[in-house]
């Protein structure tokens, strides 16, 4: 009779249960990390929204306020245009001659300046706002808006 001689086949050794091991639990790991910072972020974009809602709420009214209107004086958190109306920030919200027009808002300052601009001078105020309900939950806009100079 013929013999057939068969291989040595012990199957999995320790070392290469170990490889895979270390293997699968460092993907894990990285999974768990992408995953993390996934979901972080799909919740600052679900939140956002609203806060942006309430930015352009004052954006719309300001944008042709100063669209209309030569000078301001301008305060930390009051800005009275020369003849029209008064914005001011307290209590969380944005004024509009008492009017609410932004709320939520956590921090928002303004300031004035002035540029030279081929001899012509620009009345610039700057709107620094911060929108939300925490440090972590919010919208910050640095913007700075040309009071008309025509």
């Amino acid at each position: 009779m013929n013999k057939i001689k068969v291989k040595n086949d012990r199957g999995i050794t320790l070392t290469t249960l170990v490889i895979y091991i270390s293997v699968l639990t460092l993907v894990i790991g990285v999974l768990t990390t992408i995953s993390t910072y996934f979901y972080t972020n799909i919740g600052s974009v679900v939140d956002s929204p609203q806060y942006v809602n309430e930015f352009n709420k004052f954006a719309m009214f300001f944008v042709v306020d100063i669209k209309n209107y030569n000078n301001a004086t301008v305060s930390s958190n009051t800005i009275q245009f020369e003849g029209g109306p008064v914005y001011k920030y307290e209590n969380n919200c944005i004024y509009r001659n008492d009017v609410e027009i932004a709320k939520d808002v956590m921090n928002c300052g303004f300031s004035l300046k002035s540029e030279t601009v081929n001899s012509v001078i620009k009345n610039i105020i700057n709107v620094d706002i911060q929108i939300g309900e925490s440090e972590s939950n919010s919208m910050t806009e640095n913007i700075d808006f040309t009071l008309r100079y025509w």
